[in-house]
């Protein structure tokens, strides 16, 4: 068997990868049969070049591309194509699909919705006035002050 998969050629710390055709008993840096492209994870964008017709051409032949290739060739359009010609090899490729099985399918613990009241809305706060003490007790406390000062003390 054949396989579409990646090989890794790229330093420590900063990979890069070459799409090869190889047999699936090879290692992942091992024999291959033919170069499809390359692919650049770290550069922004990220680089994919991959000859569309060859990869086209292998997936028709019977190569089976591993999960991340399948992705890289999905993004570039060549699932699309090789869909369009063997459309049943799509159930082959349901990890494409966006969707996780916890979404596709139903809960067992589906409870029916029902329709929460809504909150009351707090009431606005309105600034109340800051309670003041009598002009009258501040006048006293003053007079009783400057009459303090104004006598001697008695020892």
């Amino acid at each position: 068997m054949v396989k579409i998969r990646l090989r890794r050629v790229g330093t420590k710390a900063r990979p890069f990868y070459r799409m090869v055709v190889a047999p699936s008993s090879a290692g992942r840096n091992g024999n291959f049969v033919e170069v499809l492209g390359t692919y650049d994870p770290v550069s922004k964008p990220k680089v994919i070049n991959i000859k569309e017709d060859r990869a086209l051409h292998w997936l028709l032949q019977g190569a089976v591309p591993s999960e991340t290739s399948a992705v890289l060739l999905n993004k570039i359009g060549v699932l699309d194509k090789f869909f369009s010609e063997r459309p049943k090899a799509k159930k082959q490729y349901s990890y494409l699909d966006k969707r996780t099985a916890a979404i596709s399918v139903k809960s067992v613990i589906e409870a029916p919705v029902v329709e929460a009241k809504p909150a009351p809305a707090p009431e606005p706060k309105v600034d109340e006035p800051v309670a003041e003490a009598p002009v009258e007790e501040v006048v006293e406390t003053a007079e009783v002050e400057a009459k303090a000062e104004e006598e001697p003390a008695t020892e």
